[in-house]
């Protein structure tokens, strides 16, 4: 899998480095439902819920679900962090995630409560648990990153969307 990622290396702009991705995807047979290159710190990539479990044989071979994640709505995206960006110092009241560096580097910040840790760098192939309501932030370093992502629905009667980000701290002035 990291070799098909390998065309990346050379490129460079967003518009190019999306373009790229959106093509890897479409090979590997996924629907994508939202492309969104318009964040300042990179963007996302929301394939459709049909494919999770592909989603998951591809990009987390071997993840043990528990049975109560099993049973919970499972939503695939990609995120693509660009260098030296940050997404915001967040929470989620009503999601858990699984991330997995696929490509490029970036580190991960997490904390039960508000106050920042230190750096955990990511390695390709590492799969990281963030609990529902766990701090966390992205960290994009010298390259572009792509982390794999599994949102746990952890309310079935209101799924988690876009909107259920509780920003603690953001460059971007979105707080």
């Amino acid at each position: 899998m990291q070799s098909d990622w390998r065309i990346l290396e050379e490129e460079k702009s967003k518009t190019e480095v999306f373009g790229k991705i959106h093509q890897i995807l479409r090979a590997l047979g996924f629907e994508i439902v939202v492309v969104d290159n318009e964040k300042p710190w990179g963007g996302y990539f929301s394939l459709s819920e049909k494919h999770v479990e592909r989603f998951i044989g591809i990009f987390f071979p071997g993840l043990e679900l528990s049975e109560e994640q099993k049973n919970l709505k499972l939503s695939p995206k990609l995120l693509i962090v660009a260098p030296h960006q940050r997404l915001s110092w967040q929470f989620h009241r009503r999601r858990a995630e699984i991330w997995k560096l696929v490509f490029g580097k970036a580190s991960v910040i997490k904390s039960k409560t508000d106050i920042q840790g230190g750096e955990e760098k990511l390695t390709v192939e590492q799969y990281v648990q963030i609990g529902k309501g766990e701090r966390h932030r992205l960290v994009g370093k010298g390259e572009w990153g792509i982390v794999a992502e599994i949102w746990i629905h952890t309310d079935p009667e209101r799924p988690s969307d876009e909107d259920d980000i509780v920003r603690l701290e953001d460059d971007f002035s979105r707080v």
